[in-house]
């Protein structure tokens, strides 16, 4: 498989990436960040786009094998 990011995570998109990670749903990752739902939900929505994934589960799958982030 062939992921090809055609620009980087943001900081945001990858925090939120982490805390999916952790086992956080979106409120959970909102407390966690001090930012609203909506605002995380942009940023998973970001990520997934960037990563060429479906689901939020692929997109945190995607990030790991690529080393953006630590499970």
């Amino acid at each position: 498989m062939t992921v090809i990011l055609q620009r980087s995570l943001t900081r945001r998109e990858t925090q939120c990436l982490e805390g999916l990670a952790r086992g956080l749903d979106n409120a959970g990752i909102s407390r966690e960040l001090s930012i609203s739902l909506p605002t995380v939900a942009l940023h998973l929505i970001n990520a997934r786009r960037k990563l060429n994934a479906t689901t939020r589960e692929q997109a945190v799958a995607r990030a790991v094998e690529l080393g953006l982030i630590r499970p």
